[in-house]
Parts: C-alpha cells; sequence; structure tokens
C-alpha cells in the first residue's frame, strides 16, 4: 500500500477521533452542569423539607413531624400557690336574695334555742333567658284645622328593625368576638336565649352593627396615623375564595385590621400615605415603603432565620448558624435585663456594641462558604438590612421584636380558621371593624362587650 494513502487514512481517523473526543467533552460538560444544577436543587429542596415553625415563618400546623418538647426539670416546689401567694378565690357579691335557713329538732327531740350567729354559702344561678318584647302601639291623629293625618314615630334611640340593640350586640359577639358561625349563632339565640331568628336575620345585624361601628373604626384609623411607632403584620386571607391579605396595625393600645386584595406597598400608601413614625416589623420587601431610618427589623423573625443556618447540613454553615443564635439569646437577654434595671445603659450599650461586631463577623463568614447560594443570598440581605437591626438600642420605646402585631393578628388567624373566610366586601368590612375594637378593648382592659353595646346604642 502506498504510504501516502496511509498517511491520509491515519490523518482522517486522527480528526475522526478528535472530533469525538470534543462532542464526548462537550457532553462531559453538559452532564457536569446538570449535576451540579441537580445537586443546588436536591440541597434546596433538603432545606425546604427542613423547615419548621422554630426555623421559617411557617406555622406548627405546617410541620412535618411534630418537634419535641423538652423536657424541664422537676421543681421541688409543691403544686398550687406558694407561701406569700395572693388567694384568688371567690369574693363574697352582694346577694338578690336571702334565705334564712334553720336547723330542725336537736337529734333528742327538743327544741333548739336559735343564735343570732350564722355562717353563710352563696350560690351564683343564671336564670333561664327569655326574650323581653316592646311592643310599640304608634297611633295616628288628625288635625281638625286642615285635616292632615299623622302617625307617631318611635321614640328617640329605637330603631326601626325588629331586633333591639342589646340584642344585636350579642349576635355580634357571638360572631365576632367568639368565632361562630352564621349557623352556630343561630343555634345559640335558639338554644340559650329562647329567640328562634333566621340566617337572613343573623346577617342583616352583623351588616346594621357594622354601620354604627364605621365612625369609631375610622377614629382607630385617624389614631395609628398620628401615633409615633407601628407594629404591622399581615397573613392570608380569602374574599370569595380569591386571595387576599390580613394586615394589623397595632400600638401598645390600639389594633386596626384591614383586609385586602393585595400585599403589596398599595395598602400602606393607602392605610399610611404620610406616616413618619416608627415601624416594627419583618423584612418583606413591602416595608421598604417606609423610609430604613424609621424601621426597626423584628429580631424574632432574625432567630428563625439564623434557626435554618443551624439546621442545614453543610456543617460550617451550621456552626455559623449556632453561632447567630447565641448572639440573638444575648441580644434577648441584656434587652431584658436593662428593663427589669438588673444593668445600666452604659453596660448594655457597651454589650451591644460588641454584639454587632460579633454578628456582622458572622455574617460575613456565611458568605466565604462555599455552595450555599441561599444561605449567601439571606446574608447578604441581611447584611444590608443590619443598622435596622438596632434601632431599639438607642430609642428605649422600641421594642426589638413584632410580637405584639404577631399575638394581635392570631385573633383574626382564629377567626379565619373557624369562619372559613369571607363570603362579601360586607362581610370583610364587618370583620375588619368588630375585630379591631375587640383587640383595642383588650390592649386597653375594656369589656369589649359593654364597648360594642354602648356603640351601637349611640344615635346615628
Amino acid at each position: 500500500m502506498d504510504l501516502r494513502v496511509v498517511i491520509e487514512k491515519l490523518i482522517e481517523r486522527i480528526h475522526f477521533i478528535e472530533e469525538d473526543n470534543a462532542i464526548l467533552r462537550q457532553s462531559l460538560r453538559d452532564l457536569q452542569e446538570e449535576n451540579d444544577r441537580l445537586r443546588c436543587e436536591n440541597d434546596r429542596l433538603k432545606e425546604r423539607l427542613a423547615l419548621n415553625s422554630k426555623n421559617s415563618s411557617l406555622p406548627p400546623s405546617r410541620d412535618l413531624y411534630q418537634l419535641k418538647r423538652k423536657t424541664c426539670q422537676k421543681s421541688p416546689r409543691n403544686p398550687g400557690g406558694q407561701p406569700g401567694h395572693k388567694p384568688q378565690g371567690y369574693q363574697m357579691k352582694t346577694p338578690d336574695e336571702i334565705i334564712d335557713v334553720f336547723p330542725g329538732c336537736c337529734t333528742c327531740g327538743h327544741q333548739l334555742e336559735i343564735r343570732q350567729t350564722f355562717s353563710v354559702e352563696q350560690k351564683i344561678e343564671i336564670p333561664l333567658i327569655k326574650p323581653y318584647i316592646k311592643e310599640y302601639h304608634l297611633y295616628q291623629g288628625i288635625c281638625h284645622t286642615c285635616g292632615k293625618k299623622k302617625t307617631a314615630s318611635l321614640p328617640a334611640g329605637v330603631q326601626s328593625d325588629l331586633l333591639g340593640n342589646h340584642t344585636k350586640a350579642i349576635i355580634s359577639a357571638l360572631s365576632g368576638f367568639f368565632h361562630n358561625s352564621k349557623r352556630d349563632v343561630q343555634q345559640i339565640l335558639h338554644d340559650v336565649f329562647n329567640l328562634p331568628i333566621s340566617l337572613g336575620l343573623v346577617s342583616m345585624s352583623e351588616k346594621r352593627v357594622s354601620q354604627k361601628l364605621k365612625p369609631s373604626y375610622e377614629g382607630l384609623g385617624d389614631r395609628i396615623e398620628d401615633s409615633p411607632y407601628l407594629h404591622i403584620d399581615e397573613t392570608g386571607h380569602k374574599c370569595q375564595g380569591k386571595r387576599g391579605w390580613g394586615w394589623i396595625f397595632t400600638t401598645r393600645d390600639i389594633s386596626v385590621l384591614r383586609l385586602t386584595a393585595s400585599r403589596g406597598k398599595k395598602v400602606l400608601q393607602s392605610v399610611l400615605p404620610a406616616y413618619e413614625g416608627w415601624v416594627i416589623s419583618d423584612r418583606y420587601g413591602a416595608y421598604r415603603y417606609f423610609e430604613d431610618g424609621k424601621r426597626q427589623i423584628c429580631w424574632s423573625h432574625l432567630d428563625r432565620d439564623f434557626q435554618r443556618f443551624a439546621h442545614s447540613r453543610h456543617p460550617l454553615l451550621a456552626c455559623q448558624g449556632n453561632l447567630l443564635i447565641g448572639i440573638s439569646q444575648e441580644v434577648f437577654a441584656v434587652n431584658k435585663a436593662l428593663k427589669s434595671q438588673k444593668i445600666d445603659r452604659l453596660f448594655f450599650y457597651r454589650r451591644i456594641r460588641k454584639l454587632k461586631r460579633r454578628l456582622l463577623y458572622a455574617l460575613k463568614g456565611i458568605l466565604r462558604i462555599p455552595d450555599v447560594p441561599h444561605a449567601h443570598r439571606v446574608a447578604q440581605n441581611l447584611l444590608k438590612s443590619f443598622d435596622m437591626m438596632w434601632r431599639f438600642v438607642d430609642h428605649p420605646e422600641l421594642e426589638p421584636t413584632n410580637n405584639l402585631a404577631e399575638r394581635q393578628i392570631r385573633k383574626y388567624v382564629v377567626y379565619r380558621k373557624k369562619s372559613l373566610f369571607t363570603w362579601s366586601d360586607r362581610g370583610n368590612e364587618f370583620v375588619e371593624r368588630i375585630l379591631s375594637l375587640f383587640l383595642t378593648c383588650r390592649l386597653q382592659k375594656q369589656n369589649s362587650f359593654l364597648e360594642l353595646s354602648q356603640l351601637i346604642a349611640t344615635p346615628s
């Protein structure tokens, strides 16, 4: 065979092998990229499976597995009231009726001499509830001079509808305060109050009460705008099967609930168009509507982020997470010690300054850990919000957590769970106003039912 032909065949084969090798190398790169993508996706899914109520915003009901509670050591103290404890038993009340009970004859058969000393036993009884029905006879008169007829009107303060103010207050309280459905309210009125009414009348009573509460509700909205600080939180809501959101705006003595279709900044723009006070919230993006210099980030939410780091499968990230948890716990401890006057403010400032440096170092340390992109994103966001974590240090009136708003909005969450959401705009208005009244009265330690009754009785 000619040498030239052999060389040409060898060259041709080399070119073929090189092309084949290039294809294989490209396939290998594609497989490596796919492997890296799948590994990251696998890590992300593992992290999501590890989420629970302790390391995220998930409620305890969403936990896949019930977390084991820490067992506490048995206290050496006996159960019940301890020495020095002020008794909280029943206090004698002024009786509505006094019944004298005398002993009979002695066991020997002779009469007893009755003495003036006696012991007292009180029995509390709620009488059978029966509707009290008032009937107004509206007479008609005629003028003999001009021949005009005139019919009497209901007295001032008496509404033209069937139910009285106190009855409407009971219906609204059973529904709004105590989370009963309209059918349950109807059943309670029938069985307990001996008042059979229709479901439509229950709904109409709620509507009329809602109209009565409108001025008070709007007044609460004006007061939160003038408040020097606000705790704000939001949760899911549904109206007519459509996704919505429930917002709570609260101070230490006022709470306002708003049910909206949006979770965006436009809600804050409509509720607080020119608010210049302090805002305590989580790190949700809508709160960027407020000035950064007037925001306090909730440390309870930060602690959940730190818990998530600590529960990571990556050993270096878990180590940094445990370090961050320790810093968070110390922040809570130092702040509590200051409020209880166990330490002075100078010591508080010095300790916080050290904790700031430790937190900054730990967050930057997370950025140096390889192959944890989600942790990098969270750490970068925390670093951007770093100054907003410490507003409470220089402003003692601020709380380091948003727990107040979370406690207040829980009342709506319970209502949502038992009522299965709302089905009209009118229903939204009733829930907003009745729960805002209840939450505000609870913060002010007032009787919410008496306040409701007074508002309903107020002339329009």
